[in-house]
């Protein structure tokens, strides 16, 4: 009973780990593009633009777990036997996909306002909290998503990921 409670533990602890670990360096990449500006009006435009990418990272990888969620669980009602597995993945790819459409509204909803604004406080607040709480979906969508037969949909997502993602550093960069 007692190896079973520090098991326990220490995986709650990982996927805190994890979740505060992508709070941290969300927040910390928000800070710098606020810290590298030069006047409040750039440090506005930064923030705005980093609250849109974060909105668009979000929601991509959003789609593509409630896509991929969609495929196991079509996957399941064409079997004749129960395949427990595969529900759960599909289970697990639901709820992460949930998650980051919650991300991806409030990074929309952040992007939309002034950055001092109680409105930008609360929501990047929220995404640093979301952030922080889901290291176990983060810890476990990775896996699921990576052994999933892509298809043409979420390779185009994960281009897209890619290529925003290298727009605003060049962007940062320059």
């Amino acid at each position: 009973m007692r190896i079973a409670r520090v098991l326990s533990w220490t995986r709650v602890n990982r996927e805190l780990i994890i979740g505060l670990a992508m709070a941290l360096g969300v927040g910390t990449i928000g800070w710098l593009a606020i810290a590298a500006a030069l006047t409040p009006d750039a440090a506005d435009a930064s923030i705005r633009e980093f609250g849109t990418l974060l909105a668009v990272l979000f929601g991509i990888l959003a789609a593509v777990w409630w896509n991929q969620s969609a495929k196991l669980a079509n996957r399941l009602v064409d079997q004749d036997m129960p395949a427990r597995q595969s529900q759960k993945d599909a289970n697990t790819l639901s709820g992460a996909a949930a998650t980051f459409t919650a991300l991806a509204l409030f990074s929309s909803v952040f992007a939309g306002s002034p950055w001092r604004s109680t409105t930008s406080w609360l929501c990047s607040i929220g995404v640093l909290l979301l952030l922080a709480m889901s290291g176990s979906d983060i810890r476990q969508e990775v896996p699921i998503s990576l052994k999933q037969r892509l298809e043409a949909r979420e390779v185009l997502g994960f281009l897209a990921l890619a290529m925003v993602t290298a727009v605003f550093i060049w962007r940062l960069m320059t």
